[in-house]
């Protein structure tokens, strides 16, 4: 099965409006969560929210693992442009929190395909066996 462009695009689509959803630039309200739960458990739930994003993209499109991380770098190439264009930062932090944003993001991909090809591959052996 080989994967087609469109599935980058759409795997870039969802990872750049992920990705600002997740942590808007200069817009974060996880702000005002840190100051209840902490630094540490904020950044925690972002993380976990990020690898669902991952998880659920992967599996509700039935993408390639290697169109997804396309599609995700490529967001990441173009979102990073964007804020150093538009927003003008003054320190390269943006580049680490997205960067941590889409390695999660990978992270729930690669979970979705492990838990994929182990079914599909069960299916297989109990076909074999039956056989």
């Amino acid at each position: 099965m080989s994967w087609q462009p469109i599935d980058v695009a759409a795997s870039a689509v969802l990872a750049f409006v992920a990705g600002v959803a997740l942590w808007p630039p200069r817009h974060v309200y996880w702000v005002r969560v840190s100051s209840v739960l902490g630094e540490s458990l904020t950044l925690g739930a972002v993380g976990v929210l990020a690898v669902i994003v991952g998880v659920v993209a992967v599996a509700l499109l039935e993408l390639r693992l290697s169109a997804f991380v396309g599609g995700v770098l490529l967001a990441y190439a173009v979102g990073m442009a964007l804020i150093a264009v538009v927003l003008e930062p003054i320190s390269p932090v943006h580049l680490v929190l997205y960067g941590g944003l889409i390695a999660c993001f990978v992270l729930g991909a690669v979970i979705t395909t492990r838990r994929r090809d182990a079914g599909n591959s069960a299916a297989d052996s109990s076909r074999r066996t039956a056989e």
